[in-house]
């Protein structure tokens, strides 16, 4: 991953950005097929370079803008509370984001339309996986891209073409995602590459085509029920391994054969797949001292279920443009909000574990602890009520749109045995564990210390490894129930969770996938997918936004009530459709709205727009 930092192509720079990353180009690069893995390398970094900026990165971004999240944070952190409330604070709010999707598609097309340059005799299936995962990844820097702004510049060349003008999403782009992802599944074969080892694999591929083929169905061709559907088949661009048009059939054989034969597989107990329950914290953290006492532990970064993500390691610095890119800063901006409460307490120390302390950001909607029975194993899983929970918490002075609801999934973790009055130490359960393993020394003040340091020396803010989990085998599941309406793989996702079996209902399944992957990032774009497009302020997702107005949640730390910024979320979904504003400072490089204009929705002559700052709510 570190070479991401080094190799970089700058062939769609002049529109797509002004600025020359490095001087290796495709004049000079590359000049063997082993500097093709030194692309691939680069090419998932971009992932690292995402991150540098949680709340620009497509998980945080969609996470925050569903119904089941608030913005939160202190009261002077607007870009989050502008996020949630589908609205905008600053031009520059997504120019990372933007930038970053483009690196990626530019990296992707360059292994694409150079792979052939070199001799592959004896080393086909070797070609065909590397070939595979560069497909792989431009798709997914589409996919990412239409969610984020719809109809978009895009190209399927070595170089951008100058000027590189907007496409149609519906018509165009999502055709060419879906025969990345195809192309990448036909590629590439199982078992082909180790998992957890940071690649992508056939399995996600065909998990990813899942996910794409749902949402254009849904959200562009307004669908309705998949199960129940008999959309006409996508007619899909020809490039190796598309072999015609693609089904509603052939989408679920390809889910089919990713459960199957992928070699994934659901992990044993729900609670295992976060890291709460690692081996250092588990058997002091009493919700599951019971794994504990039978020596079941985390399942860990790369586990069976994984299926791709995100990894992240000690290598990131304050420094240099990946930056803190190799840490998991979501952790961090989803712990419990630090301050105090005026009176001295701060929240995240020894008392409060295994949960430390972060930014306070994207804490969980009261209406999802509300609306989620008790009865479902999954929500004491999945959600920090941290006022039960942790009798010490408290609601800090700088608090903004906070219920008390945490991401249990993302929090940083702490353990017993951590050094808490050291957060340069050993702070996270993640510097207790290099501790452990390195072993200590004594530094030339005398004090004892790890032999393998915290590399930025900050373990509050830099020490969360935990993978940023995109896809699950449980994901591919229940989008094979709601394709197929067979609620076989459905009941199998709840028998894990030790849930009784269900029948199959589009209300069965919509209700599976918000309880499933609560707190993960996918909610949004399925309330987008299941209303359609365009479909206006009594849309399932405008209802389902707009039931955040009147939400509790707590302001300076006294209660309050959830208002909108500037509006209504109903009305800013209805005005946007959910996507997000075109960063300005592209439109005004290329200067000519036939190339490139904004999305509607936004910009100065949208009275409900903008924030020039954070939300004020009413104390009670």
């Amino acid at each position: 991953m570190a070479i991401a930092a080094i190799f970089a192509f700058a062939s769609c720079e002049d529109f797509l950005d002004s600025s020359n990353y490095t001087e290796a180009n495709t004049g000079n690069y590359p000049a063997s097929a082993g500097d093709l893995n030194k692309e691939l390398a680069a090419l998932y970094g971009v992932m690292n370079q995402m991150s540098t900026t949680p709340l620009e990165t497509p998980w945080f971004v969609n996470y925050i803008m569903s119904d089941d999240a608030n913005g939160a944070g202190g009261t002077g952190d607007v870009e989050s509370h502008a996020i949630g409330h589908l609205v905008a604070n600053k031009d520059n709010l997504f120019d990372n984001a933007w930038h970053n999707t483009y690196v990626g598609i530019a990296r992707a097309n360059a292994i694409i339309y150079a792979v052939d340059a070199f001799d592959w005799t004896g080393q086909e299936k070797t070609r065909n996986q590397l070939l595979g995962e560069a497909y792989f990844m431009r798709g997914l820097f589409y996919l990412w891209g239409v969610q984020f702004w719809g109809d978009i510049p895009a190209y399927w060349a070595a170089a951008a073409p100058d000027p590189c003008p907007q496409q149609s999403a519906e018509e165009v782009i999502m055709p060419h995602i879906l025969a990345d992802f195809v192309s990448a599944s036909e590629l590439m074969s199982h078992g082909a590459t180790t998992f957890g080892d940071g690649h992508a694999t056939k399995g996600a591929a065909e998990g990813f085509l899942g996910r794409a083929y749902l949402f254009y169905e849904g959200f562009y061709k307004k669908a309705g029920e998949m199960a129940k559907a008999n959309p006409e088949a996508v007619e899909l661009p020809e490039q190796e391994g598309v072999k015609g048009a693609l089904s509603k059939q052939d989408v679920v054989a390809y889910l089919n054969d990713a459960i199957q034969n992928s070699g994934y597989k659901l992990v044993e107990d729900y609670r295992l797949l976060w890291q709460y329950s690692n081996e250092i914290t588990a058997p002091d953290y009493p919700f599951v001292k019971d794994l504990a006492d039978q020596g079941k532990f985390w399942a860990g970064n790369g586990n069976s279920e994984e299926m791709f993500q995100v990894q992240y390691m000690n290598a990131g610095s304050w420094n240099g443009n990946i930056a803190m890119g190799f840490t998991n800063q979501a952790s961090l901006y989803c712990g419990l909000r630090c301050d105090d409460d005026g009176a001295g307490h701060v929240n995240g120390d020894a008392d409060e574990m295994p949960f430390g302390q972060g930014w306070g950001q994207g804490t969980i909607n009261a209406n999802l602890w509300d609306d989620w029975s008790d009865s479902d194993p999954r929500k004491a899983a999945s959600i920090l009520n941290a006022p039960k929970e942790i009798p010490s918490f408290v609601f800090t002075t700088s608090c903004s749109e906070d219920a008390g609801y945490y991401n249990k999934k993302w929090m940083p973790i702490t353990c017993a045995n951590s050094s808490w009055d050291d957060f340069n130490n050993r702070y996270t359960w993640w510097g207790q564990l290099r501790y452990n393993i390195g072993g200590t020394t004594v530094d030339d003040e005398g004090k004892t210390v790890a032999k393998i340091p915290q590399n930025n020396g900050n373990s509050f803010q830099g020490e969360h490894y935990a993978d940023m989990v995109l896809l699950r085998l449980a994901d591919v599941m229940l989008m094979q129930s709601e394709l197929t309406g067979d609620a076989t793989q459905m009941n199998a996702v709840r028998a894990r969770a030790g849930l009784a079996p269900i029948n199959y209902s589009w209300e069965n399944i919509q209700s599976e996938r918000r309880w499933e992957f609560a707190g993960e990032g996918l909610r949004f774009n399925d309330l987008r997918r299941w209303s359609g497009k365009n479909g206006g302020e009594n849309c399932l997702a405008a209802r389902m936004l707009e039931r955040q107005n009147g939400t509790r949640v707590h302001y300076t730390g006294k209660p309050s009530k959830m208002k909108h910024a500037t509006s209504s979320w109903a009305k800013r979904y209805a005005e946007t459709d959910g996507f997000l504003m075109i960063p300005p400072a592209q439109i005004t490089i290329t200067d000519n709205p036939d190339v490139l204009k904004q999305n509607a929705g936004w910009g100065s002559g949208v009275a409900d727009a903008n924030i020039a700052g954070t939300p004020v709510y009413e104390t009670e």
